[in-house]
């Protein structure tokens, strides 16, 4: 058997560590970057996927967090009744006594607790189309250069990606080797 045959190994590792580490820079400088428009796209419809939007509108209109606002409410009212109305309109402070206070006050509460969750939806509802998460970590991701990004995240996965291309090849010449020399 030639001994020229022995280096089948090296050659087949160098040309494996050689393909593996073409293969991961045309991936990291040339694939990605033309993909980074749908990966940003795909990212932020994800994102947005996750975050608790629906989770939000049911609790706004739950009773319970209504309830626990109304004290805050009431002394609002309260304070706007007895101190603010007549500050404002003082002639009206004449004709209004305790009982016309606390009906106003009563109306008010009872619209506030009917009005309350619609509004807070409303809000959280415009809010949602405002931000636009998904357009907006869109245009994050293109602000940025997503070449240096994969570069410095991935520069230990690269070597390692060559590592592996190297000792495949060497693998498979060996496995060329036994071959020749079983066939011979």
């Amino acid at each position: 058997m030639n001994p020229w045959m022995f280096s089948i190994p090296l050659i087949s590792a160098l040309i494996g560590w050689l393909f593996n580490i073409l293969a991961g820079r045309y991936l990291l400088y040339n694939y990605l970057p033309k993909k980074k428009d749908q990966l940003s796209a795909t990212l932020g419809s994800k994102i947005e996927s996750v975050l608790p939007f629906s989770k939000l509108e049911e609790q706004i209109g739950n009773p319970e967090l209504v309830e626990k606002a109304m004290p805050m409410i009431e002394t609002h009212i309260d304070e706007f009744l007895s101190v603010k109305l007549p500050q404002e309109i003082p002639m009206l402070a004449m004709f209004v006594g305790n009982k016309t206070t606390d009906k106003i006050k009563e109306v008010f509460i009872n619209q506030l607790r009917a009005l309350f969750p619609k509004v807070m939806t409303t809000i959280l509802s415009n809010l949602k189309e405002k931000i636009n998460i998904s357009k907006t970590i869109q245009a994050e991701i293109d602000k940025t250069d997503i070449t240096v990004i994969l570069k410095e995240n991935l520069s230990g996965t690269m070597q390692r990606f060559g590592y592996t291309g190297l000792l495949l090849g060497f693998i498979i010449g060996a496995v060329n080797l036994l071959l020749f020399y079983a066939i011979q």
